[in-house]
């Protein structure tokens, strides 16, 4: 009996004894795994060209499993009732894909976690049509000066970057192109999977990425009928649903329907629930909408909320948009998917002052996460003469510019200020006045652990406002956090609550945060 590491993926390969027309569209294998335990895992099958077939499965349980299929051709002798077993083992290394498991929502619904509890900060890049565009055997950074590339490729060099910077979600979909469809959308080409994005998906589970995928854009609704970007859907879920993946449906699932068709999504949505017995987190990807417009929340395919706070014309997400989505029954979690892109020319360009801003901000509203985005690694931009994407990265010259602007290293700060806490308990005050009241309420922003940890975000001109709620039979600490450069400086110790009440002094010039801790 072979034997397989938990979480890792087997791959199991059948050829087919019969000829199809169109292979992709005309079979349909799913494989039954049986666990240790009793509970049964299906997955689809996926055609990889010619007369083979593969199924990926990645086992969650120790101990022994038996699988056996089933094809809607039942006298396809290579294809139908297939069968074998396997031994799963404890996974040994450092991976924390595999060490801990798939993600999975929290059990109060207001985070993700690995399938063993621990929690997830989800620090995302995001990396638009990185299976057409990212290269995984060429890379023109400046500083090979022409030569070779330490890490590989282009691609494994945004990665490593990112990786070594924190970075734990690479956030993607496959764009509408020649790599896979023919003209008519209903038979694709193996060999762009087999290439290029089988090595992506499998590099970056072995980098210890979650993939937060998705299915297209928005647009592609209107360009492809509804039941071949469900088969699409499916084929998708079959060839990388046992990686490490978080489902976003597409992006702008919401958008407005003169240039969508969410009837579609919808469905292509419902696809993917039924494709997906691992259950992996799922949302879709939003337009800039409040949570009350073209609803997602009660799908029972939706998990989560992946928001889109908009670039520099849509200003920063309210406080109160914040709230609609925070507040939601049932709870489920809200992260920010797309906001206030570094240098990205949408209604303005955003600076890293704005990412950094946007970011903190979300975080401190309630937001599990966030991911950041920069011009020319968004949406590819090779060289100078690249005019893909255009209209948004005129302003920069290639992705190798975009990996290195400073908002990321903003991010890196962020992350490691709350991993550093028990951030999992923080609850958003999102401008209660019961808890805060501010000169500007709308640019203090205030989370706390009950009255033993107030974190205050100040991103306007003033800092003046008074904190409500403090333990007044007790001494609270209260320091100036730097967010650009990671540094605490002492506001004062010994602090003793009037009333209940701290009155804030004003902060330095820009952005910061303050944190109030009870004193031990």
């Amino acid at each position: 009996m072979i034997s397989i590491n938990q979480w890792q993926i087997h791959e199991i390969t059948f050829t087919s004894t019969v000829k199809y027309a169109n292979p992709y569209a005309d079979v349909d294998i799913t494989a039954a795994f049986t666990g240790p335990d009793g509970a049964v895992i299906s997955r689809p099958a996926f055609w990889d060209g010619g007369d083979c077939w593969r199924v990926r499965f990645a086992p969650t349980k120790v101990g022994n499993w038996n699988w056996v299929t089933v094809c809607n051709d039942d006298k396809n002798a290579g294809l139908h009732c297939q069968s074998g077993t396997f031994e799963c083992v404890p996974y040994t290394g450092t991976n924390p894909n595999y060490c801990h498991g798939y993600l999975q929502v929290s059990e109060n619904g207001r985070y993700l976690c690995y399938a063993d509890g621990l929690p997830f900060f989800w620090l995302g890049d995001t990396h638009w049509q990185m299976p057409d565009t990212e290269r995984i055997d060429e890379c023109n950074h400046p500083e090979h000066n022409g030569g070779h590339c330490p890490f590989g490729g282009q691609f494994q060099h945004l990665a490593a970057v990112r990786r070594n910077a924190g970075f734990n979600v690479y956030q993607t979909y496959p764009s509408i192109s020649k790599h896979w469809w023919n003209e008519t959308f209903d038979r694709i080409d193996p060999k762009r999977f087999q290439q290029v994005f089988d090595y992506q998906m499998d590099y970056l589970a072995e980098q210890g990425f979650v993939i937060a995928l998705g299915f297209g854009h928005f647009n592609s609704a209107v360009k492809i009928p509804s039941a071949d970007l469900c088969r699409w859907a499916r084929y998708l879920v079959a060839r990388y649903g046992a990686h490490p993946v978080v489902w976003i449906t597409c992006q702008e699932i919401s958008a407005p329907e003169d240039m969508n068709k969410m009837s579609s999504w919808l469905e292509v949505a419902a696809e993917i629930e039924r494709a997906d017995s691992y259950c992996h987190p799922h949302s879709g990807h939003q337009w800039v909408l409040d949570v009350d417009e073209r609803p997602l929340g009660n799908y029972s395919w939706h998990d989560w909320f992946a928001l889109q706070g908009g670039h520099r014309g849509s200003g920063l997400t309210t406080q109160a948009r914040y709230a609609g989505y925070y507040n939601f029954s049932p709870a489920k979690p809200m992260i920010e998917t797309e906001a206030m892109y570094e240098q990205v020319d949408c209604g303005g360009i955003a600076d890293e002052n704005d990412a950094r801003m946007s970011a903190w901000k979300a975080i401190l509203c309630g937001s599990a996460g966030y991911t950041y985005g920069a011009a020319g690694v968004w949406a590819l931009k090779w060289d100078p003469a690249d005019k893909n994407w255009k209209d948004y990265n005129h302003e920069i010259d290639g992705w190798y510019a975009g990996i290195a602007m400073p908002g990321a290293e903003m991010m890196t700060i962020l992350k490691e200020f709350f991993i550093d806490l028990p951030w999992t308990e923080l609850t958003p005050r999102l401008a209660d006045p019961t808890w805060v009241s501010s000169e500007d309420p709308e640019k203090c922003v205030l989370t706390t652990i009950g009255n033993e940890l107030y974190l205050a975000y100040f991103y306007g001109e003033s800092s003046v406002s008074i904190l409500k709620q403090l333990n007044s039979d007790t001494t609270y600490t209260a320091k100036w956090f730097d967010p650009r450069t990671g540094k605490y400086t002492t506001i004062s110790t010994g602090i003793k609550a009037n009333n209940g009440e701290w009155q804030v002094p004003e902060k330095p010039a820009g952005d910061w945060v303050l944190e109030l801790r009870i004193d031990d």
